[in-house]
């Protein structure tokens, strides 16, 4: 999407990246709810940008959506309804309704900060398992 906002910083880009590779926060909401089976929880996603006044906040104010929470996009082989009923409402149906089920967006910005700070931890102690092998070996 085309933007006049200014491109993001190198530690912004690291955090969308992150986003978009990992979970689906509002797929994550209803896991923490119990509404959602682990296994059915979406990974690879879309950025959405917090607003405030219509205006975005910034490159950091987002969070992972999946194209169903983000866009309404059905996944394959899914119906609306059959979406609507397993994944809840999207953020297409309105801002209230989407707001109410899973958090505010401030709450989400949270959960995403959190789940990018697990995710770089992992990252970190796989390297350093990685090399600690490797050591092992010469």
């Amino acid at each position: 999407m085309w933007s006049k906002a200014p491109p993001p910083t190198k530690e912004e880009s690291i955090r969308i990246e992150l986003a978009k590779t990992g979970p689906c926060m509002a797929c994550l909401a209803l896991l923490e709810q119990q509404l959602l089976e682990a296994e059915l929880v979406v990974y690879g996603c879309d950025y959405n940008h917090a607003k405030s006044g219509n205006r975005r906040r910034g490159h950091f104010f987002g969070f992972a959506l999946c194209v169903w929470h983000h866009r309404r996009i059905p996944m394959e082989g899914n119906t609306f309804a059959s979406m609507r009923q397993i994944y809840g409402p999207s953020l297409m149906d309105g801002s209230r309704t989407f707001h109410e089920t899973y958090g505010s967006d401030d709450d989400l910005i949270a959960q995403q900060t959190y789940i990018n700070e697990l995710r770089s931890w992992e990252d970190e102690q796989a390297t350093v398992r990685c090399f600690t092998e490797c050591e092992d070996d010469l």
